[in-house]
């Protein structure tokens, strides 16, 4: 199914601060998921609305809106096995504002 993507401007200041390769690897995910389907990217759901999109070590935290709209809340760069929990709480934060 395609969505449009949106993100919150602070999340294009978070994406801003990553490396140009990994900048344009999720300006690609965003992208497909525009024009072919969110099913051909890689989602997991992590709590309530918030879900992921992972881009090889790049996650984007979203919950999908009325419209099918995509609304990022959360760009960073994963280091560990599980998605910090701090993580998921400012995603939670950022997008009940919306």
């Amino acid at each position: 199914m395609i969505f449009k993507v949106e993100k919150l401007d602070v999340v294009n200041g978070e994406i801003a601060e990553l490396q140009q390769e990994q900048q344009d690897l999720l300006k690609s995910e965003y992208e497909l998921i525009e024009t072919k389907g969110i099913e051909f990217v890689r989602v997991k759901h992590l709590q309530g609305k918030i879900f992921e999109i992972k881009s090889k070590n790049l996650r984007s935290l979203f919950r999908y809106q009325e419209g099918k709209i995509i609304l990022i809340g959360v760009v960073f760069v994963k280091k560990t096995q599980k998605t910090p929990k701090d993580k998921i709480k400012l995603a939670k934060q950022r997008l009940k504002e919306m």
